[in-house]
Order: C-alpha cells, then sequence, then structure tokens
C-alpha cells in the first residue's frame, strides 16, 4: 500500500489512497554565478542549501463530509513546514508544506464504496456539486436521509445490493432522469 506521512498522520489515517506519487530528480543546490570582470571563469556564490522541490500525489479519497473536513485541516493548518515521508523512501524525510488549494467537496466527481462499507451516513455526500457517479457495493444496505441530496451533477447510481434502505437518500425531483442500476433490475434484463 502507498501512502505518506505528514504533519503526524498517515494518508490512509485521512481517507486518502495514494495512487500515483510525481517522480522528481531530486533538489538542486542553490547557489548563483558571477561574472567579475577580469577574471576567467565565474565566482560560484554558494548559499549552503538546496532549493524547493514540489512533489504531488495522486490520490483518491475515501470518507464522509466530516472526514474531508478532518483532512482539510489537517493539510492546510499550519503555515509552516512539516515532516512528510512516504513510502517508497521511509527511511528519508523532508520538510514540506502543502501549498494547494483544498476544498474536497467541490472535486469529488465519484464515489464508490468498498466492500467493507454496510451504510452510508445522513448527508454524508450532501452538497457535492461536482459529483457524478455513485456505486455502492453489495455489503451496503443503508443509505442515510439526504446521504446524495443537491448534488446536481449526479447523474449514474449503481446498487448492487439486493436489499437497500435509501428513503430520501436521493432527490426526489431529479428521480425520473438520474439513471439507477440495482442488482435487482440487472437480474431481469435480457
Amino acid at each position: 500500500m502507498s501512502y505518506f506521512f505528514f504533519n503526524g498522520y498517515y494518508s490512509y489515517e485521512m481517507g486518502l489512497i495514494v495512487e500515483e506519487k510525481s517522480i522528481y530528480n531530486g533538489p538542486k543546490p542553490d547557489f548563483e554565478l558571477i561574472s567579475a570582470p577580469g577574471r576567467d571563469g565565474d565566482i560560484i556564490l554558494d548559499h549552503n542549501r538546496y532549493k524547493n522541490v514540489e512533489v504531488s500525489y495522486t490520490v483518491s479519497f475515501i470518507g464522509t463530509k466530516e472526514k474531508a473536513a478532518a483532512l482539510r485541516q489537517w493539510l492546510c493548518a499550519r503555515a509552516d513546514y512539516g515532516y512528510l515521508f512516504d513510502a517508497e523512501q521511509p527511511d528519508h524525510f523532508r520538510y514540506a508544506v502543502f501549498i494547494s488549494q483544498l476544498n474536497i467537496e467541490e472535486v469529488i466527481q465519484f464515489v464508490a464504496a468498498a466492500d467493507s462499507v454496510t451504510s452510508i451516513g445522513a448527508h454524508a455526500f450532501e452538497g457535492c456539486p461536482v459529483l457524478e457517479e455513485v456505486i455502492l457495493g453489495e455489503d451496503v444496505t443503508q443509505i442515510g436521509e439526504a446521504a446524495f441530496t443537491d448534488c446536481p451533477r449526479l447523474m449514474n447510481v449503481t446498487l448492487l445490493s439486493d436489499t437497500i434502505s435509501a428513503n430520501g437518500a436521493f432527490p426526489d425531483d431529479r428521480m425520473d432522469w438520474m439513471l439507477i442500476r440495482s442488482a435487482l433490475t440487472e437480474r431481469f434484463r435480457s
């Protein structure tokens, strides 16, 4: 499993699954070359440090709105450098700072529940403006009230459970054009 550790937490503790890490060649020394008239070659002024490098991780998020808020707090709370290492090089650490803007509710486009998930809490994904697709595994038997309401781009929902309770989980005014597939309807298709 790939992960990173930052500001006292592992990424998987915050619901992040690392899919890919950017590759970089290592930091460059920070120095400048100064030309001096009458001198052969440049003077090298060494700043005795390395230039910053940007490392990015492509991740998937598994969690609720509350977990997303905790994720934002974890990554954005510190304005100074924190301790960072990852699974590829656990013995090598660097000091890092999170520099991106993070509004996770605006970037969740796809929700898939793992096999171990048995329920989706009330209001769990309510108000995710770019959520487009939901796939819920066969172990999910309960979807809480308003779990997927106010998600204007949600068009495809796949329910793999034979028995599922989802009263009020989806917006009533959009049920006529939202594509909902379930294990029960799949069995009767020819």
